[in-house]
């Protein structure tokens, strides 16, 4: 990740209120709030207003460590789809089916927040199947952003919930971060689902969820909408390098075939050394995302696919099984074996 797009990255006021939002309702006085955020809740309604994203992060911190819950990111999302403030979240509730609700949620993303990308990325069939939303460019070392990015995928499923059911678990929520001290409310919120310490930042939207028609669908509303987020967009807000080659790389196992770092410096259309230029900007290397997908994908496949674990170590690139089991050892403390038969 590079650190430097925080410093010019901004958001959205609306996630501030609904932060400060949470605060009061879990006895926070208000003259306190306005101490500990430098923020007046009450002043709060310009919602197309925005601010520096360190200081989004630097209230996510003030509140939580003052609160000492670390389920607060989450309780605050449920309130916040109780109190929805957010022109892409209605938007989302306006589109006629869940998979449109999603498409436009990503497309207008630097509509709320230029401090991280999300991304829609297509799951091989065999796998957990649907869509996968991926959050990049939070800096899982710090408490501010680990806080938004619980906040923001308990945010979209609140929204799949709102829109089609609350009977709806998502496969697969993931997070880049360590678990907190206690999970509690994510396990109960996320479902079974739940990792912490994943190569990514993600939640899966099963496949047979994705055409159903969304309870709360207004075509004119979501046309207007569209118009008016057009105009808030951030431009110029690209995907991180290290998120494109992972699309890539994902797109090559799903097909077979070996990625190396030329093949994915021509399908990105820059150099090989540019390319590593740039991943070296966000703090990694074509290596290391390399192996984190790999390592996904097989993990992936181990424990929710049909495949032999011998078809598996084939497709995800390595010669034969145990090369595949020594690397699925280091990756995961654990074996393709066991994993399979416990399901992770």
């Amino acid at each position: 990740m590079d650190r430097s797009r925080h410093g010019a990255a901004s958001h959205t006021v609306v996630t501030a209120h609904q932060v400060c939002q949470e605060a009061l309702r879990s006895g926070v006085g208000p003259a306190e709030l306005r101490v500990l955020t430098g923020l007046d809740p009450a002043e709060l309604t310009d919602f197309s207003r925005r601010l520096p994203a360190d200081r989004l992060f630097a209230i996510w911190e003030a509140v939580v460590r003052r609160l000492d819950d670390p389920g607060f990111p989450v309780r605050a999302a449920r309130g916040a789809a109780l109190d929805a403030r957010s022109a892409v979240y209605y938007l989302a509730a306006a589109s006629a089916t869940v998979r449109d609700g999603v498409i436009a949620s990503v497309a207008n993303v630097s509509a709320w927040t230029t401090a991280y990308t999300v991304a829609a990325v297509p799951r091989p069939g065999d796998l957990l199947g649907g869509l996968c939303l991926v959050l990049d460019g939070l800096d899982p070392g710090r408490l501010g952003a680990r806080c938004e990015a619980e906040f923001q995928l308990a945010d979209f499923l609140a929204c799949l919930r709102g829109g089609i059911g609350d009977h709806i678990t998502p496969p697969r929520v993931a997070f880049a971060h360590p678990a907190p001290r206690d999970t509690g409310t994510h396990s109960d919120y996320f479902g079974p689902g739940l990792a912490f310490d994943a190569p990514h930042t993600e939640i899966v939207y099963p496949a047979e969820v994705l055409d159903v028609p969304v309870s709360t669908a207004r075509p004119g509303l979501a046309g207007v909408l569209a118009g008016h987020l057009a105009a808030l967009r951030a431009p110029g807000v690209p995907a991180t390098y290290a998120l494109r080659v992972r699309e890539w790389l994902l797109e090559r196992l799903v097909a077979g075939e070996p990625g190396t770092v030329s093949a994915a410096a021509r399908a990105l259309t820059v150099s090989e050394r540019t390319l590593h230029r740039r991943l070296a900007d966000e703090a990694t290397t074509f290596r290391a995302v390399r192996e984190a997908t790999r390592r996904q994908f097989a993990v992936d496949l181990v424990r929710r696919s049909p495949r032999t674990l011998k078809e598996i170590a084939s497709l995800v690139g390595f010669a034969d099984s145990r090369s595949f089991h020594r690397a699925y050892l280091r990756w995961t403390g654990s074996t393709p074996g066991r994993d399979r038969r416990t399901g992770g």
